[in-house]
């Protein structure tokens, strides 16, 4: 007897998925499934024995974790997990998560959604859920003769339907609505494992179908096999396996469900071979006596099944248009689901690829929501074409990496600059994101030493490649090399096109004891002390600070040394454009004394007017020096003997100053000194005068 075991058999992706997701909620403590975890009873019992129970209502539930089972459950249950304050698992498989998400959005913008499958199951109640409750679901084409004509429809179907009832279905709907809408949900890995059990039972005299009786996709290979005219035996394990199915047959074919677990089937191939070697399996048919199934295995009536007897002429079309994937390739493909674990993706491939979260190339904090979004086209590597189920696992962070350093390469080859993000400081240098990690060198970072590199973390730069080494996946780029040439192009530009007498902004670039250089774009400007204000100076730091932007004027280019000479004062307010204004002749001013010559002293009136005190305004006697009636610093008054604003002069005297001054007190004692009328003496009037008189006398002598 020639056993065949199908090739396509046991967990697919989403089954497998639950599963570990619900063994890693046993190693953290256990908890409750919404459920059955999936539909296979041998896995759920191994799990419950665990710690991970099944509760039939959210009432059995008083806390710790939920895990919403692999055939999902409505927004609202979902909704009612959390608010209570359970910690919820979703382990509902990404194709049902892809049929929920349709159903919503189909209903949401105003279509009547019409689902194919059966109205029981777990997967189809929770899809209708998603629609609020709205959704129509139909068995075939007979349900939607009955009901009446419609506007707009949105389809989809039960994900283990077969394609043929999805079409039959669509096919009604297109003369009884509109508008018919579909949105494809149908598992291609069941459409594969539907396929394979057609070509297996053609040939085969007997088939075990090995899986849960509540598996619709273990329902669906026992009746294609049943329709292909092969004697049909539906089993949940190898104790249900009767030596007398087997009277008369050639060959044997072992089909196992998405939800079967690899173990039974084994056990179920392990009995065969007993059986074919002639040897009586004690141990299994003991088991099998005692054991009470719920439902005894038997052969199967042969019934017609005509939607499901071959594929149709869309299916043959559809496995023709796949493509033959290969590890490593680079390939194209559209979002169809994004979920907290990852991302599916349809490659035109005979299942949707799966891109965990751990090749999606996430950054710190970003979700795959984040990323991508259902719809959007992007480049994944296939990264393992898996023969047990046809999942593909894909990568989007290699095919980035890919895409990265093919344009580094094209960059590197043209010199073209490129932006990228300081990611971190480190010895040496900084790491940059370029699609790839990237290196610059502390050297190429500025053009010239930088002793703090880490306020360049976090911002966005422009650089150069100078080195690529793809077998050691080595970058380096330097922005150094970018900051020199803008500085030739400004460099030249500026002195292309600077003249005397233009105002120009620039930055104050260094401070010295003469004066502060300026860069006007690429060349540095003298600003000499004696140009920075109107007023005296004595260090340019007084009027300007290092990194300052100020605007000045281009007194002098010299472009055969190139040297250019500034002003900054020329663009203020010139304080002797109103002189005569604030400092009218005869009129008596503050000052302080500024500077001493041997011909005078020189008082500041205000910033930038500074006016002469000859040395015979000094006092009303002969004075030989300056120093000998006023210091530098000292506060004076003085009166103003004359203005003259073209030559930006002042003549001052602090002798008739005082004059005036003397006068007005003498004026102020020869007045009535009370109510009475009474009059001043004279010693009154001249005591001051005496008394000065007297010392002078006494200093003579």
């Amino acid at each position: 007897m020639r056993v065949t075991l199908a090739k396509n058999a046991g967990f697919c992706f989403g089954v497998r998925r639950a599963v570990e997701m619900a063994e890693q909620m046993a190693n953290d403590g256990g908890g409750h499934s919404l459920g059955p975890v999936i539909h296979n009873r041998p896995v759920v019992e191994a799990l419950a024995a665990r710690g991970v129970k099944e509760a039939v209502g959210l009432d059995e539930i008083e806390s710790g974790a939920v895990l919403l089972p692999s055939h999902g459950v409505s927004p609202g249950l979902a909704e009612e997990v959390r608010r209570k304050g359970l910690v919820v698992c979703d382990a509902t498989c990404p194709l049902v998560k892809r049929a929920q998400e349709a159903a919503a959005r189909l209903s949401e913008e105003g279509y009547t959604v019409v689902i194919v499958g059966d109205p029981k199951h777990t997967e189809v109640q929770s899809v209708v859920g998603w629609t609020g409750g709205k959704a129509v679901v139909v068995d075939g084409p007979e349900d939607i003769r009955k009901m009446p004509p419609m506007d707009r429809v949105g389809v989809l179907s039960q994900t283990t339907q077969p394609a043929a009832k999805l079409e039959a279905v669509v096919e009604a709907l297109r003369e009884k609505a509109r508008e018919v809408r579909v949105e494809p949900t149908i598992c291609r890995v069941t459409l594969d494992r539907q396929a394979e059990a057609r070509e297996l039972a053609g040939g085969a005299d007997v088939v075990l179908v090995v899986g849960g009786r509540h598996s619709a996709n273990t329902r669906q290979l026992a009746e294609i096999s049943r329709a292909a005219g092969a004697r049909t035996y539906h089993l949940e394990s190898a104790a249900e396996v009767e030596p007398g199915w087997f009277s008369g047959a050639e060959t044997v074919a072992i089909l196992a469900g998405a939800s079967t677990p690899d173990w039974i089937t084994e056990e179920v191939v392990a009995m065969m071979k007993e059986l074919d070697e002639g040897k009586e399996p004690e141990a299994e048919r003991e088991e099998a006596r005692t054991a009470e199934p719920s439902e005894p295995a038997k052969e199967e009536e042969k019934v017609a099944a005509p939607e499901v007897e071959s594929m149709t002429e869309g299916q043959a079309e559809m496995e023709k248009a796949l493509r033959d994937l290969k590890n490593g390739e680079l390939v194209r493909g559209k979002v169809v689901s994004v979920g907290d674990e990852g991302v599916m993706v349809d490659v035109g491939y005979k299942s949707e690829g799966i891109i965990p979260v751990g090749e999606l190339g996430l950054k710190d904090n970003q979700t795959p929501a984040d990323m991508v979004k259902v719809g959007d086209e992007i480049n994944v590597v296939i990264k393992n074409v898996e023969g047990q189920d046809g999942n593909v696992i894909l990568s989007k962070r290699r095919a980035d990496d890919e895409d990265a350093w093919k344009h580094l390469q094209a960059v590197h080859e043209s010199g073209e600059p490129i932006e990228v993000p300081v990611t971190a400081e480190v010895k040496g240098g900084l790491i940059v994101d370029a699609g790839v990690r990237g290196f610059i060198p502390a050297s190429h970072v500025s053009r010239g030493f930088v002793k703090d590199l880490k306020p360049f973390v976090g911002q966005e730069i422009k650089v150069r490649v100078i080195e690529l080494d793809r077998p050691r996946n080595q970058v380096i780029l330097s922005r150094k090399l970018i900051l020199e040439e803008e500085q030739r192009r400004l460099r030249e530009e500026t002195w292309r096109n600077i003249n005397e007498g233009e105002v120009r902004t620039g930055v104050v670039k260094r401070l010295t004891d003469f004066g502060a250089f300026v860069d006007l774009g690429g060349v540095d400007g003298l600003l000499h002390v004696s140009e920075l204000s109107w007023g005296r100076v004595k260090h340019p730091s007084e009027v300007v600070h290092e990194g300052q932007e100020i605007k000045v004027k281009v007194l002098k280019v010299d472009r055969e040394n190139e040297r250019i000479s500034l002003g900054y004062k020329q663009i203020l307010p010139d304080p002797w454009t109103s002189i005569q204004e604030r400092y009218v002749e005869g009129s008596v001013v503050a000052g302080k004394v500024v500077r001493l010559a041997p011909f005078g002293a020189f008082v500041e009136l205000q910033p930038g007017i500074d006016g002469l005190v000859h040395i015979s305004q000094l006092a009303d006697r002969r004075v030989a020096k300056p120093e000998e009636v006023v210091s530098v610093g000292q506060e004076v008054k003085v009166k103003v003997l004359g203005v003259n604003p073209q030559a930006h002069r002042i003549s001052l005297s602090l002798r008739e100053a005082e004059e005036d001054r003397d006068r007005a007190e003498y004026e102020q004692k020869a007045k009535p000194e009370a109510e009475g009328g009474g009059l001043a003496t004279i010693g009154d009037v001249f005591s001051d005068l005496l008394t000065g008189q007297k010392g002078q006398d006494k200093d003579k002598s």
